[in-house]
């Protein structure tokens, strides 16, 4: 599914540099990234996800070499193949928690809006422990259930590879197990692979792999 070979990724502005000579998720395949902030764990992910582009070397997804890819074909295909979940949520405070959810089928005329995506996006909720807020703005929202929302709308498209960084980040322990429970037991069912940033140990056995991204050779910055 991911297979990033002699990547080399550095800020204009920053002294930060990311230099990761391979890395290979298998399809179906679960991942914990895990290490210190500033390794590139964010970077690496925003790199996958054709967010950013690498400098040197090449990364494919579901063999597709995104960095390859017009701008315009990167974010269409972010949208048809990868379930992002960032850290900051990256929700639109004038649309519904709902209309948040499904926004992918709102921005990309290759997915439809089907009343079986709009039962998923009630499945979803539901799960999630959101439901009632579904009528709800973004700023009626704690900050976890704000994060579940951004999670529910990574899942929504059913998509073959999932990105999430630090999704349990806001969550108290129980709601932390449910979302964890929900993003792996989605991934299984559709079939999709998982990268999840996390800084949590406890939830380091759920994961087929962890990786450490200290491993990775890098200098100075904040990724």
């Amino acid at each position: 599914m991911i297979v990033v070979e002699n990547v080399r990724f550095s800020y204009p502005s920053e002294s930060f540099e990311l230099r990761l000579d391979q890395l290979r998720v298998e399809a179906g395949e679960t991942v914990a990234l895990v290490g210190p902030s500033g390794c590139g764990k964010t970077t690496l992910m925003n790199l996958i996800s054709g967010i950013l582009v690498p400098a040197a070397g090449e990364i494919q997804v579901n063999g597709v070499k995104v960095g390859e890819l017009s701008v315009a074909a990167r974010q269409r295909f972010r949208l048809e193949t990868i379930g992002l979940v960032p850290q900051n949520f990256e929700l639109l405070d004038y649309l519904t928690i709902r209309e948040n959810i499904l926004v992918p089928f709102r921005i990309s005329s290759s997915l439809r809006l089907s009343p079986e995506t709009r039962d998923r996006c009630e499945f979803l909720a539901e799960r999630s422990g959101i439901s009632r807020h579904l009528d709800k703005f973004p700023g009626q929202l704690s900050q976890g259930e704000r994060q579940r929302a951004a999670l529910c709308r990574g899942l929504v498209t059913s998509p073959r590879l999932i990105l999430a960084d630090e999704p349990t980040g806001n969550l108290d322990p129980e709601n932390q197990d449910r979302i964890v429970a929900l993003l792996l037991e989605e991934a299984k069912h559709i079939g999709s692979s998982v990268v999840m940033i996390t800084h949590d140990p406890v939830l380091l056995p759920r994961f087929g792999r962890v990786i450490d991204a200290l491993q990775w050779r890098t200098a100075g910055g904040n990724a």
